[in-house]
């Protein structure tokens, strides 16, 4: 078997040294590994051990060598004679010191990784953490960061353009970008993306003691958010429909209503007119009629022109806006007599029905309240439904225009209050031309 003397500045002896060093490093790597796992005193005393186990060899390795070439310390004797021990060991005993060196250096790396494995450790929760699709930053009540992942790191950046740096200042940044909904805060992010930022108290047990935390989380809520807004748009879009559904069936069940009263009338003008003839007849030839007859059919006839004359009469402009809101859905109800002034009935009428269409439309309510006020010199009505006020103010468009445009013409007023509701108010003047 060769000394070590005659092969070190061989390439076999080279590799020696270099495996020494690399174990070295890898025996340190062991130890700091080590040291990360909490009550595992143990592995860091065999970590340790071995360490300096192969530390001994390569500086025993080293040191038989520096004192062959006299490069680096003095020379001296008995250090001469030591270096010659060491130099003249055979090789292949340090090379089976390394090989068992790296033997154990690999079974303790198994198992120092198999606990990494099995056991829950600082590196894996924030390596878990790092690959949460959520956002996490938790920090004390300071605001001091403890623990963040990256996606919360590239969303502080990407929305405030900041990096993150203290909680307090993130969530206030939040709170003035952000737009409130349910429990937190929606920002929009780049390519549409829209985020819900949380915060939420928490507590950790440490030492035997609960320690408050603050937990900050932020979800991709794109696709809930697109969804929303897509069901608002519909659930609107359905209202205008079932508004028009609603006016669609009131006009036809008015259609029906009018038609059945042209048959009506139809009919009676009909007999109306065969009773001229028959009067007529009995008039040109009075001993071909028989007088009991006639008078049976001009009775009956009567009869009828009377119940149309009535009802002419009695339903007016208001009682038929009054149907109309009924027939939509509306219930009318009316405080005091209404007024017999004809231009103000006419002005009543027309408010009901336009107030009624926009308690369904606008308000989604089902009740209209009308106020009348009858003085010496003016008739007043005020217009009050059970809807939602208006979110804004009222635009007068369409029918409230030509309901003021109709007021100001006989000279009267229309006023408009949309808070803390909705209050229309039409006025107008007793006066001869009105």
């Amino acid at each position: 078997m060769k000394a070590f003397s005659e092969i070190y500045q061989t390439i076999p002896g080279i590799l020696l040294l270099l495996a020494a060093v690399l174990l070295v490093l890898g025996q340190f790597g062991n130890v700091l590994r080590a040291v990360q796992k909490p009550r595992q005193l143990h592995q860091i005393l065999l970590a340790a051990l071995h360490l300096a186990a192969g530390f001994t060899l390569l500086f025993l390795l080293l040191y038989g060598i520096d004192e062959e070439d006299h490069s680096l310390f003095d020379p001296a004797p008995e250090r001469q004679d030591f270096s010659r021990v060491l130099m003249a060991v055979p090789a292949v005993i340090y090379a089976g010191a390394e090989c068992i060196s790296a033997g154990l250096l690999y079974l303790q790396s198994r198992i120092i990784r198999r606990y990494r494995i099995r056991h829950l450790t600082p590196d894996a929760v924030k390596e878990a953490l790092d690959h949460l699709p959520v956002a996490v930053c938790i920090s004390d009540l300071q605001g001091n960061v403890f623990l963040s992942n990256l996606r919360m790191n590239e969303l502080t950046e990407e929305l405030t353009t900041e990096h993150l740096l203290d909680a307090h200042s993130l969530w206030l940044r939040i709170t003035e970008l952000g737009t409130p909904w349910k429990d937190g805060y929606l920002l929009h992010g780049d390519a549409g993306r829209v985020y819900l930022f949380t915060k939420k108290p928490m507590t950790v047990q440490e030492t035997g003691t609960q320690r408050p935390f603050t937990c900050i989380t932020a979800s991709d809520m794109t696709e809930v958010y697109r969804i929303t807004e897509d069901l608002a748009a519909k659930n609107k879009h359905l209202k205008e429909v079932q508004f028009h559904m609603r006016a669609v069936a009131a006009y036809e069940r008015s259609l029906i209503a009018a038609r059945e009263s042209i048959k009506a009338r139809t009919a009676v003008h009909n007999q109306l007119g065969s009773v001229l003839l028959c009067g007529k007849h009995y008039l040109d030839h009075p001993e071909r009629v028989k007088a009991d007859e006639l008078l049976h059919l001009l009775n009956y006839s009567s009869f009828f022109q009377l119940v149309e004359a009535e009802q002419k009469k009695t339903e007016d402009a208001v009682y038929q806006a009054i149907r109309f809101a009924k027939r939509i859905g509306v219930t009318v109800k009316i405080t005091d007599a209404i007024p017999e002034h004809p231009r103000f009935r006419d002005l009543l009428a027309q408010a009901i029905e336009q107030c009624a269409a926009n308690t369904v439309r606008h308000a989604g309510g089902d009740c209209l309240r009308v106020t009348l006020h009858e003085t010496d010199t003016h008739c007043t009505a005020q217009f009050r439904n059970n809807g939602n006020p208006p979110v804004q103010p009222v635009t007068e468009t369409g029918g409230l225009l030509y309901l003021r445009q109709a007021a100001e013409t006989d000279g009267g007023t229309m006023t408009i209050m949309s808070e803390p509701v909705f209050l229309l108010t039409v006025s107008l003047p007793k006066t001869e031309n009105s």
